[in-house]
């Protein structure tokens, strides 16, 4: 099975890397990592979903940690997830570019030209199975009556994740081999509000907890961010690249720039003119030495610096 698997893999990187040299089209590519040290996610997908929660894409994670897309249109406002394969890698939970948990968290993502280093960060589970009597939990999520697919169900203790379901066609989920014990439910689905829920999981009752999710009111069709922003850069320490983003809420002239600690600059990254939006660039100091570094977003009058440090 997993032979027959990497050969899945193996084969449509090959395709995709044709399909791009031979159109027009872009491509959006990165690697899947553990967040606590960087450690190369070797199994599993990657999701993308539109701003409503459609899955748009799936593409696999390579036995090398990288993942490849070639979307053959423009993207607006898009989540792009990491998920483990759960047949034989169950450590991690899904997460959403470039290292959060929470959709609302997430780093929306607009394309129309290729991107790459695009790195999502995964947390680990921070609890494992603990010995003793185990039980399961399922239910049905709905939105307005209708069943809601690809909706995570994560069962917490704290802050501590143990373990998480994933929704069917049917809204159906199904969270097996969890402890008896209290939990905090949390019900996620891009392009909806969360629900949490606290449950006390017993050895002998059905454990069945059904959710209702409200899309959202707001925030969804409308792509154009409300202010200027630069965020800071990820992952930070870095080595040797590192994603920054930025947020324009109009049309204009944008100066992206790099310095280091005396003031010199060694890089530029964007300089031209820009539509509103969210943008992600990538940034690769493997010519350069380690230190601080400083880089600095101009635009329509708004100035912005945040510092970055390279490690190697």
């Amino acid at each position: 099975m997993k032979t027959t698997i990497k050969l899945f893999v193996a084969v449509f990187f090959i395709l995709a890397a044709v399909r791009a040299a031979n159109s027009q089209d872009f491509s959006i590519s990165g690697k899947v990592f553990y967040a606590d040290n960087n450690e190369v996610v070797t199994a599993g997908e990657v999701r993308v979903y539109d701003q409503l929660g459609v899955l748009e894409f799936v593409v696999p994670i390579s036995g090398e940690g990288d993942w490849i897309l070639i979307p053959h249109k423009i993207l607006r406002g898009y989540s792009i997830i990491g998920l483990p394969n759960a047949e034989w890698l169950d450590d991690y939970v899904p997460t959403g570019f470039p290292n959060e948990i929470d959709p609302s968290q997430f780093i929306l993502i607009d394309a129309s030209s290729t991107i790459t280093d695009l790195n999502i960060y995964v947390q680990r589970r921070t609890t494992s199975p603990r010995p003793g009597i185990i039980t399961k939990i399922s239910g049905i999520v709905l939105s307005n009556n209708i069943p809601v697919s690809d909706a995570v169900i994560y069962a917490k203790q704290g802050d501590e994740y143990v373990t998480y379901g994933i929704t069917n066609k049917k809204g159906e989920y199904t969270i097996n081999n969890i402890p008896v014990g209290d939990y905090i439910l949390v019900a996620h689905k891009i392009g909806s509000e969360s629900e949490y829920r606290q449950v006390v999981l017993s050895e002998k009752s059905l454990n069945i907890e059904n959710f209702s999710l409200n899309l959202k009111t707001s925030g969804i069709t409308e792509t154009t961010p409300f202010e200027f922003a630069l965020m800071q850069n990820y992952p930070n320490p870095f080595n040797p690249s590192t994603v920054i983003s930025y947020s324009i809420p109009k049309d204009g002239m944008v100066s992206l720039k790099v310095y280091n600690a005396s003031g010199q600059q060694v890089k530029e990254l964007v300089n031209t003119i820009q539509s509103a939006g969210v943008y992600n660039v990538q940034f690769n100091a493997s010519q350069l030495s380690s230190g601080v570094y400083f880089y600095r977003l101009e635009s329509n009058g708004f100035t912005s610096v945040n510092k970055m440090m390279l490690i190697k």
